[in-house]
């Protein structure tokens, strides 16, 4: 029998491996490696800060673990003045970046205004694809019924908004990455609990490692007397450029001549 590492195939290995390293390598030149950001040494890159009524009632931190995945120590929970709360159950994702949430609001005998922002250090450059997702969980506590609404004003104002912000002096203008989602939800009647449809966005965009951070800006209102539990995540993907493309299937053809001729020895 033919031994499988012939000379030529030694050879043709070797490139292949080659191929492949170089197009890994392409793709790494566009998005940090893992672990190139951190949350800062005193953990403060990696935030989030809560919002009733215009003033901050509140803020958080979480950090990013073991494969990158971020996590929160524990939830947080603020009250206002007139027993209604405000928190954050969770925070979840990774430093690739995927920045996921659970978020709530409750209200008494007055409706509210509520926001949260939530901050994760990134470092990306070249074509982006990003994407993001958000979906309530809503639940009148009288027959009023309930409702959520977006807080910013306009036409076609959604609950969550993604930007990346550049937070040097001076630095570039916050990049709003158009993936913005969430329409106003309701619940007639109560005591009853409806859950909202899944509301997604996707965008493409232009990175650059100018900008530090992916911020997620969650703001609307709160009907009186309602529950509110939300879920949501921002996330974005380096495109490969198609000179990295091709320089991976070039060393994948490779790779499939050279088991072709080990079947065939």
């Amino acid at each position: 029998m033919k031994s499988f590492f012939t000379n030529r195939s030694l050879r043709a290995a070797s490139i292949a491996a080659a191929l492949i390293t170089a197009a890994w390598g392409l793709g790494g030149s566009s998005i940090a490696v893992a672990g190139s950001t951190s949350c800062g040494t005193t953990g403060d890159l990696c935030s989030f800060e809560l919002f009733a009524d215009g003033a901050q009632v509140g803020s958080g931190r979480y950090t990013i673990g073991e494969g990158g995945l971020l996590q929160i120590a524990s939830p947080v929970s603020f009250k206002l003045g007139d027993g209604s709360t405000i928190g954050v159950t969770g925070i979840n994702g990774n430093a690739d970046p995927v920045l996921g949430f659970n978020a709530s609001a409750a209200t008494l005998g007055n409706g509210h205004s509520f926001a949260f922002s939530f901050d994760l250090p990134i470092s990306l450059s070249g074509p982006i694809n990003a994407d993001s997702s958000i979906s309530y969980t809503l639940t009148s506590t009288t027959a009023a019924g309930a409702e959520i609404k977006p807080l910013l004003p306009g036409a076609g104002a959604k609950v969550m908004t993604a930007q990346e912000v550049d937070t040097t002096v001076g630095g570039l203008p916050s990049l709003d990455k158009d993936v913005s989602v969430g329409d106003t939800f309701t619940v007639l009647g109560g005591p009853k609990t409806g859950n909202s449809p899944v509301f997604t966005a996707s965008n493409s965009f232009i990175g650059d490692t100018r900008y530090d951070t992916m911020n997620a800006l969650v703001s609307f209102s709160l009907s009186p007397n309602s529950n509110v539990g939300i879920s949501g995540f921002v996330q974005q993907v380096v495109v490969p450029e198609p000179s990295t493309t091709a320089l991976m299937f070039a060393g994948l053809g490779l790779v499939g001549w050279i088991a072709r001729r080990r079947l065939n020895a």
